[in-house]
């Protein structure tokens, strides 16, 4: 027999109320994970540290509801079963060139698993609204308590969260959007798809300039090296 709206939504209730410490110490793992390939990325590419940060939140469960009501009440055990981002983390970058260096560290990270076919690239295929980042789902493993006959142990739990990439211009522009998107009257929605599309196009200029003028700065930081070296 199919649950109610109603039925559903105290079941969510009871999840966050049981799990809510569980949900916040994976976040806290997923943002430890990703600072350290943060980290690794910049050393690789000479950058300085704040060019590549780290954001996380675990979704709200007033947030949470409204997905499922959006999403018609579609019937779940867990909660991470039908929605991939009840934890989600966002990797922003000063130079595009370095979310996909950060992808391919995710791709080899021995701690997170992202999933086969996961990989939605909207800098390839923006959205209609211009919305432009990489978003991968990746599972993160973590130390469960469980309750087994009188006894509590420690078993494997694993979580499916989402991950975004996006360049500091993107986030920017996600920012700003979000903001706005649910003040725009139905009779404007055409109008303003248009301009934020138009704004994202703008910010894309940018961004390639910003990997241009990355890649001249480094160019002469090469040459001086090269000529500091042969002074020896």
């Amino acid at each position: 027999m199919a649950m109610t709206p109603e039925e559903l939504s105290q079941r969510a209730v009871r999840f966050y109320h049981r799990y809510g410490e569980e949900l916040e110490s994976i976040r806290q793992l997923l943002h430890i994970q990703l600072d350290k390939l943060a980290l690794a990325c910049t050393l690789e590419n000479r950058l300085p540290r704040k060019a590549i940060r780290v954001v996380s939140r675990t979704k709200e469960l007033k947030n949470f509801l409204l997905k499922l009501e959006k999403e018609g009440w579609p019937e779940f055990c867990l909660p991470d079963d039908i929605i991939h981002d009840l934890i989600g983390a966002r990797i922003i970058c000063w130079f595009q060139d370095d979310c996909y260096d950060m992808l391919k560290l995710l791709q080899d990270s021995k701690r997170l698993t992202i999933l086969a076919d996961s990989i939605e690239d909207y800098n390839e295929n923006p959205k209609p609204s211009g919305y432009r980042a990489i978003h991968v789902l990746s599972d993160v493993t973590y130390d469960q308590v469980v309750h087994k006959g009188n006894k509590h142990q420690i078993v494997a739990g694993k979580m499916t969260c989402e991950i975004q990439i996006r360049t500091m211009f993107q986030d920017a522009w996600g920012e700003l959007t979000h903001q706005m998107h649910y003040k725009i009257a139905e009779q404007e929605r055409s109008k303003y798809n248009e301009l934020v599309s138009s704004l994202a196009d703008h910010l894309l200029t940018e961004d390639k300039a910003a990997v241009a003028i990355r890649k001249l700065i480094q160019k002469e930081k090469d040459k001086t090296q090269r000529i500091g070296f042969k002074g020896r």
